[in-house]
Parts: C-alpha cells; sequence; structure tokens
C-alpha cells in the first residue's frame, strides 16, 4: 500500500474545491480497498455533504476499505450529521 499516493489524491480532490467551500476548509477522501482507490470524494460548499460522506456513498461496498482524509473526520452536529457516524456504519 502506498499510503502517499492515497494522500496525495485526497489532497488533489480538497484542491479541486479550494476557496469554494468557506467557511468550511476543502478536504477530500479516498476510499482504499485491496490496494486499489476505489472511490474519491470532495467537500464541495457549506451545507452540503462533507469528503467522507461524498467517497463512501460512491462506491458499492467500502466495507473493510482504509480511508484517507485531509482532514480529521468531524463528530458533531451542525449543518450535516457526523462523518464518524457513516464511518462506523460503512464498517471502515
Amino acid at each position: 500500500m502506498n499510503h502517499m499516493v492515497y494522500m496525495l489524491r485526497a489532497l488533489g480532490q480538497a484542491q479541486l474545491y479550494c476557496g469554494l467551500t468557506h467557511p468550511n476548509p476543502a478536504v477530500g477522501a479516498v476510499a482504499v480497498k485491496g490496494g486499489n482507490m476505489i472511490s474519491v470524494g470532495a467537500h464541495r460548499g457549506p451545507g452540503l455533504p462533507h469528503a467522507e460522506v461524498v467517497c463512501l456513498n460512491s462506491a458499492q461496498d467500502v466495507s473493510g476499505s482504509n480511508l484517507y482524509v485531509t482532514l480529521e473526520p468531524c463528530c458533531h452536529h451542525g449543518r450535516t450529521p457526523p462523518c464518524t457516524d457513516i464511518i462506523i456504519e460503512k464498517g471502515i
């Protein structure tokens, strides 16, 4: 597993939305299973799903995968539910 490659891909996802997510940071996520990137996602703007949610909902089966995220997943309620909930729900 090449962790640097996966983190760079997550950073690339975040970079796509730099300047568009204020007041939230631009965040990217990549799901990797069996050494293959199976899904990517990015936070696209305030009130929209966070990168982890976009990523985990973009693949059919992410259970048992590794999730690379450019910022720690939130665990509080705000405009969206905690990202930690979907991470647990999806079996990451």
